[in-house]
């Protein structure tokens, strides 16, 4: 018998307004925390786009059937499983797009490719503890950035480089206000310059 859209409490985990089985959880909770520093928190689109009951599939099949939007038929959709979350702004959809993978959260292992919103968890990308739906953890000693400092002028300058190579750059204005950019992947294009304000 498929226990998809009926795992037990036990092989799931809360993510922020949803459910995940324990590792797809870890490793969503992990990567909205790195979210959250770029100004972004990540939620499912409501009570059903994270776990998914097979009573809600039901539902959500019996409307597609009707005429609705795009739902699997029920005991094989990936929320059934616990490893598919539907956002429901294209900022989270970037933000996902801009650090998912390195935890295991991307499209382009998703198995909705028509919908922008669904996106899957892949094991074997990521590991570590949970920091929970509203955690902020210490990245451990193996994984912490490297930061290089320089200081003068009118200008503090810090550039981070994280584990997966993409580099951070951090600037103290003379006036207080810190700004930041960040590599969007290894080697590659830069964000836009994001301002944090003044302490």
């Amino acid at each position: 018998m498929s226990l998809n859209g009926q795992l037990p409490d036990s092989a799931l985990a809360p993510i922020k307004q949803g459910r995940l089985t324990i590792e797809a959880a870890a490793a969503w909770n992990a990567m909205n925390v790195e979210a959250r520093q770029r100004g972004i928190e990540l939620t499912p689109t409501g009570s059903a786009s994270s776990y998914r009951t097979l009573a809600q599939q039901k539902a959500l099949f019996a409307k597609y059937l009707a005429g609705g939007n795009l739902a699997a038929q029920p005991g094989t959709s990936n929320h059934g499983w616990g490893l598919a979350v539907d956002v429901p702004t294209r900022a989270m959809r970037d933000m996902i797009d801009t650090i998912g993978a390195m935890y295991g959260w991307a499209k382009k292992w998703s198995d909705a490719p028509s919908e922008w919103w669904h996106i899957k968890y892949e094991a074997g990308h990521w590991s570590g503890s949970d920091p929970g739906p509203d955690g902020v953890q210490e990245p451990s000693p193996s994984t912490k950035p490297q930061f290089i400092q320089f200081s003068g002028g009118s200008m503090n300058i810090c550039v981070m480089q994280n584990k997966d190579g993409r580099l951070e750059v951090f600037v103290l204005k003379s006036d207080g206000s810190v700004w930041h950019r960040w590599q969007k992947s290894p080697n590659g294009d830069w964000s836009d310059w994001a301002s944090f304000g003044k302490p």
